[in-house]
This record gives structure tokens, sequence and C-alpha cells, in this order.
């Protein structure tokens, strides 16, 4: 090989080596209920799943949204989460809310979440709407899942 072609040949791997990793995407995250329990003292405790579809860890500062049952207004959920979730993953976090709504034990129902969720790392803010079902948790009396 002569020496034109062998540095040519050389800085081409040099300028391959200086890429830049893995291509990291930041894609909107969402949330959805995963377990709603009434306590005996008549608040809501709402297990809430985070779900990052980005393609890195992202640091999560706040979830804020308004709680829709069958239609009617439940109220509005505030969490300051500050947990860390890996890239296209997701976590479960803890809400409470005093509601006026009664629910049936025995009835399914369905649900809308509208709101959006804050991080820090990367600094975002994502709105965010998601519709879905619970239903009652046999043996486990004022719990949907």
């Amino acid at each position: 090989m002569s020496p034109t072609r062998s540095l040519l040949a050389i800085a081409l791997l040099l300028l391959a080596a200086c890429g830049s990793g893995p291509v990291r995407k930041v894609h909107p995250s969402t949330a959805s209920i995963q377990q709603l329990a009434i306590l005996p003292g008549g608040e809501w405790q709402l297990s809430i799943r985070i779900e990052n579809f980005s393609t890195m860890a992202m640091h999560y500062e706040a979830l804020d949204a308004r709680l829709l049952i069958d239609g009617a207004d439940a109220g509005e959920i505030h969490v300051t989460p500050d947990i860390d979730i890996v890239a296209n993953s997701g976590d479960v976090v803890t809400a409470h809310l005093h509601s006026r709504m009664q629910l049936r034990a025995d009835v399914d129902f369905g649900y809308r979440l509208e709101g959006s969720i804050r991080t820090t790392d990367p600094k975002a803010s994502f709105k965010f709407e998601r519709s879905s079902r619970l239903s009652p948790v046999p043996g486990i009396p004022n719990t949907w899942r």
C-alpha cells in the first residue's frame, strides 16, 4: 500500500472514531393509572406509571393532571416524583387525591388523565392525555386496576 493510501486510511479510521456515539432522542413521556385504592378515611391513593419513551434516562420533576372518571371531573393530581427513569422504561409513583366522587366497589369504569409531565434532565415539559379502564380487584375491597 502506498504511503498516501496509508495516510488516507488512517485519516478515515480516525474520523470514524470521532463519532458521537448512540443517538439520544427525547420522546414525549406519558402517565397512566396502574391502581386506584380508596383508603379508610376516603382519600384516594393512586399508583401512577410514568413511561419514558426516550432513548436516554430522564429525571422526572413533576406530574400535574386532571382525572376524569366516565367523563366526570374527579379532581387534580399533583406529584413531585424526583426520580430517574432509564431509557424506554417506566416507573410507578404514588399520588393522593381527595375526591367527592363516589365509586361503586363492584363496577369497572373508564378514566382519562390530561396534564403535563416535567423533566429536569433534560429540561422539558410534555403534555399528555391517556384514557383507559380500571376494574375491581377480586378480594381487595375499594381497589381497582
